[in-house]
């Protein structure tokens, strides 16, 4: 109703889980990490628990839209399924046949399409989410699922997402064995205050409506107070804010209008003129106005009982001044081919380096982790224009101002704030790798992880760079071991702010 108001491309707070929409905050960043890890790793389960509405399901959309061709996946959607319903399901998911319709007939063919994909150099991926609808039943075929292996390796990788009470579910006695093959877990919480804005400004962005619409800073207090956080909440919160807007003729939505539409979602059981296509989304809607009824309700006791008067001809209200953007940037991501992006991306960095053998690392991080690494990067961004994503070479960066390279054009300084907007926090760092088996210990040595436990040092260092604790000596965490390690090379912040 009101996207051509507001200019957006399409509505900004669905509450269908669309990855591209996802808002990479620290918790979903750690998240995500987790099943990196876990997929990375291929052994035992990978658990993402959190609060309804918290965004695990977008995660996992975003986790799978990121796996390669080599990785073939099964999604299970609605797990109150019986072993059987289960393995048909699966094997439907991965196009296999099986002869029969017995349990053992179900595994035996899955075996053989797993044998067959690990010959073939493919990955498979289970996912379940809403898993604490499992039945233990079903839960032990899962199990016995994952004792698919080779002699070195396991052949399906399988991720269980669901709500806090899959945590208390895999408690059991019963399912010790399961629980103890979880590899990596990670539970979701809601958003802070800060998040909550940044959250809010992200989906605006990536809808087109950048500059032409916003949230006064009183506004997205409120829409913190009224939704603590829950991402599901806030697009339902901020979806009726937005038709405020609009009713009102404003394109800056006010704290008013928050307190105003919290208490009209609060207080809202049904919605006859609307029609949902997929039950799911209703379901959970009914669920997520329930919440925030009986949660939130005492809180929006205090909201005023009426608001100004609706103007019958629409006055305009100022637009918020958007902030400095360079226009070259914004034309280069809009139109550059996403393979040409990051042939020339890399070029750059890499002659920053000379003419150094190098390795390669694709980092989920952010500019706080990015400026303690201190090392030139090829970053992912998402133009709000296109569909796909491409590339762009972080040469500098300053608190305000970055130095950047795009598509082959000369360097350019640009806002960091503009860079923040764009990049989807992944990154591709270049170092030197070093051979020396006491190169690892002497380097932790010199960063002051002078400890004879090797494992426990590297813990407490990638606890120190925000990298996953657990004490492997991986490329990611060599990476950071020589970022960190003193000597020369190319740095992030020579040269200072450029502003």
């Amino acid at each position: 109703m009101y996207e051509s108001w507001y200019g957006f491309r399409e509505k900004p707070f669905n509450l269908t889980p669309d990855p591209k929409f996802l808002y990479l905050s620290q918790r979903h960043s750690e998240a995500f990490a987790h099943l990196e890890f876990g997929h990375r790793e291929r052994g035992g389960f990978i658990l993402i628990t959190g609060e309804v509405g918290t965004g695990k399901t977008t995660l996992a959309r975003y986790f799978l839209s990121r796996l390669g061709e080599e990785t073939r996946t099964a999604v299970v959607l609605y797990p109150a399924l019986t072993a059987t319903e289960l393995l048909r399901s699966i094997l439907n998911d991965l196009h296999v046949t099986a002869e029969g319709d017995s349990l053992k007939g179900l595994v035996d063919a899955l075996h053989v399409f797993l044998l067959e994909s690990h010959a073939a150099g493919r990955s498979v991926v289970l996912l379940i989410d809403e898993a604490q609808d499992l039945s233990a039943e079903v839960l032990e075929q899962v199990r016995l699922i994952s004792n698919l292996e080779t002699d070195t390796e396991k052949l399906i990788q399988i991720i269980l997402m669901g709500q806090s009470e899959l945590r208390d579910v895999l408690a059991r006695y019963g399912l010790r064995q399961l629980a103890q093959r979880v590899t990596a877990r990670y539970h979701l919480t809601p958003l802070d205050a800060t998040e909550t804005g940044e959250y809010v400004r992200h989906r605006i962005a990536v809808a087109g409506g950048e500059g032409k619409v916003g949230f006064t800073s009183e506004a997205l207090k409120w829409v913190y107070e009224v939704t603590g956080g829950v991402p599901r909440l806030i697009n339902l919160v901020c979806d009726r804010s937005l038709l405020a807007g609009y009713v009102g003729g404003a394109r800056t939505v006010t704290a008013a209008m928050v307190r105003l539409a919290a208490g009209e979602v609060a207080g809202q059981r049904k919605a006859p003129s609307l029609r949902w296509h997929h039950g799911l989304i209703a379901t959970a809607l009914t669920l997520a106005l329930a919440l925030l009824a009986f949660t939130f309700a005492p809180r929006l006791a205090r909201a005023p009982e009426t608001v100004p008067a609706q103007r019958s001809v629409p006055a305009p209200t100022p637009v918020p001044v958007p902030p400095p953007r360079s226009a070259q940037l914004e034309e280069i991501l809009r139109t550059v081919r996403r393979d040409t992006s990051f042939g020339t991306a890399v070029a750059r960095v890499q002659a920053a380096w000379g003419e150094r053998p190098l390795a390669r690392t694709t980092l989920r991080t952010h500019l706080g982790q990015l400026r303690a690494f201190d090392l030139p990067a090829v970053l992912e961004v998402f133009h709000p224009a296109r569909r796909d994503t491409c590339f762009l070479a972080l040469v500098r960066l300053g608190e305000s101002q970055a130095v950047v390279s795009a598509g082959g054009a000369p360097e350019m300084t640009v806002p960091v704030a503009q860079i923040e907007g764009l990049w989807t926090r992944e990154a591709v760092l270049f170092w030197t790798e070093h051979k020396g088996p006491s190169w690892p210990r002497e380097t932790l040595k010199s960063l002051g992880y002078d400890e004879p436990d090797l494992r426990g040092a590297l813990t407490r260092f990638q606890e120190r760079v925000e990298l996953v604790p657990d004490g492997l000596l991986g490329s990611r965490t060599r990476m950071a071991l020589f970022a960190l390690a003193p000597g020369p090379r190319p740095r992030l912040s020579a040269g200072g702010d450029g502003s």
